[in-house]
């Protein structure tokens, strides 16, 4: 049995090292993507203006939640596209199964996820330093984020990014087994996006989800709320792609 499981440990970290070297492709879009959602975060993500004593006053808020949000949809279409079989057949590549190639993906997107979290919110700060110098026209910055708020961004940045990398996954799992998937899936979105609440006036399914991790105060339970909810997604997955073994 320990023989067993160390030749699946050592296969493992085979392909999440051959994944990560070849995975130009998914840090480069990353490196567009975080730069699309500094342009478009120059001008800020609110304003408001005020006027006294012949003077006009424009305050404008700049935080980076738009690169994060980018961030977060890189990460949900980089775990689809690890789904798809150009990818599943670079596994081959080696002596692996599904479940080895499964657990592989799960640690590239880890990964990813880790350095995607991390570049995001050194993105923003970058985005802050350089309106102040370069674009600092009689405007102040009175806020700077000290060590301990810098490190806790980066950890939930990072959490959230491998939330939406999991979610991918399974939905990219999902669309292998049927096409059909990736025409449902879409259109459900749409619909529930189109309704917005219920007769009741209750929230629908995807805001109760986003509002379940985004309100949570407590860090350390939105940590567990993240892993538990990672888990059972990549369980989900994992699963799937046994099934898919046996069709294909």
């Amino acid at each position: 049995m320990f023989l067993t499981e160390a030749k699946l440990f050592d296969i493992v970290k085979k392909q999440f090292k051959y994944k990560l070297s070849a995975s130009f492709s998914v840090f480069s879009s990353l490196i567009i993507i975080q730069t699309i959602g500094l342009f478009f975060s120059l001008n800020g993500s609110g304003t408001m203006g005020t006027a006294s004593y012949g003077m006009d006053y424009t305050i404008s808020i700049l935080t980076g939640d738009i690169i994060i949000i980018f961030t977060m949809l890189w990460s949900f279409i980089s775990a689809i596209t690890l789904t798809t079989k150009n990818y599943r057949n670079e596994d081959f590549l080696f002596v692996s199964n599904r479940l080895s190639s499964s657990l592989a993906n799960v640690l590239f997107l880890g990964a990813i996820s880790v350095i995607g979290g991390t570049t995001s919110i050194l993105a923003s700060m970058l985005l802050k330093i350089g309106v102040f110098l370069i674009m600092n026209e009689g405007r102040t910055y009175g806020y700077v984020m000290n060590i301990q708020e810098l490190f806790l961004g980066v950890f939930t940045c990072i959490l959230y990014v491998f939330l939406l990398a999991a979610l991918g996954y399974l939905i990219g799992m999902l669309t292998q087994i049927s096409r059909w998937f990736s025409i449902i899936l879409p259109a459900l979105f749409i619909g529930y996006l189109i309704i917005g609440a219920n007769e009741d006036g209750e929230a629908t399914a995807i805001i109760q989800a986003i509002s379940f991790f985004g309100s949570e105060s407590s860090m350390i339970l939105f940590f567990l709320k993240v892993v538990v909810t990672t888990s059972l997604l990549f369980t989900l997955s994992i699963i799937l792609s046994n099934k898919m073994e046996v069709r294909r």
